[in-house]
């Protein structure tokens, strides 16, 4: 398996919070995201330093919304500018986004087909480069989920997810760490029109 230099003994794996014992909808962006900045500065993000829960409450992503709502995107409107001021690029399909309007033309429009998502997320673990995968849930795409790719073989990816999602993955330890093995034929099952490859990487 070829996978990114991460230690998953020692990785911050983050459990998805939960509101009058709900687990709370719509935050997969945010938690790919926040593991993408484990990965890239595990010195401030992670357990006993900023985790989620802080990146809402100081709205460093942008304005949290209840998940009736996260069409709107705007708990995403800073990402842009909050990854270019730590040194970080941001892609989603391929398509470089620098600003709130870029993401959500991305995430309306950008179109790949799920022989060129596959080879872009290899390509992207490869490079050493946080990598996410963008699948269908429900709704012909419209409900989709995302998740941080840790690293592939021949016939699956492996990914860190903070919620388990109706998806037809495995998870591979037998303690709280969602480390998922998600086969191939299932991205390419549930790939539709909305599908999309979310990228964040060192500028320099």
């Amino acid at each position: 398996m070829k996978h990114l230099p991460i230690d998953p003994s020692t990785f911050p794996f983050y459990s998805r919070e939960k509101e009058r014992g709900k687990v709370l909808a719509n935050r997969c962006g945010r938690d790919f995201l926040y593991y993408a900045l484990c990965f890239y500065y595990p010195q401030e993000f992670g357990a006993g330093k900023l985790t989620p829960l802080e990146i809402d409450a100081q709205k460093l992503f942008g304005i949290p919304l209840p998940a009736s709502l996260a069409w709107l995107q705007i708990q995403f409107w800073k990402v842009p500018s909050y990854l270019a001021r730590r040194g970080l690029g941001f892609l989603i399909n391929k398509k470089t986004i620098k600003s709130f309007f870029d993401f959500v033309r991305s995430i309306l429009f950008s179109r790949i087909s799920v022989v060129h998502a596959i080879k872009f997320l290899e390509q992207g673990i490869d490079r050493g480069h946080v990598v996410g995968i963008d699948i269908a849930i429900g709704r012909g795409g419209l409900l989709d989920h995302v998740m941080f790719v840790y690293g592939y073989d021949a016939e699956n990816f492996y990914v860190f997810d903070t919620v388990r999602a109706p998806i037809e993955y495995e998870q591979t330890t037998n303690d709280s760490r969602l480390i998922m093995k998600l086969p191939k034929k299932i991205v390419e099952a549930r790939w539709t029109r909305f599908g999309r490859i979310w990228e964040v990487y060192p500028l320099v």
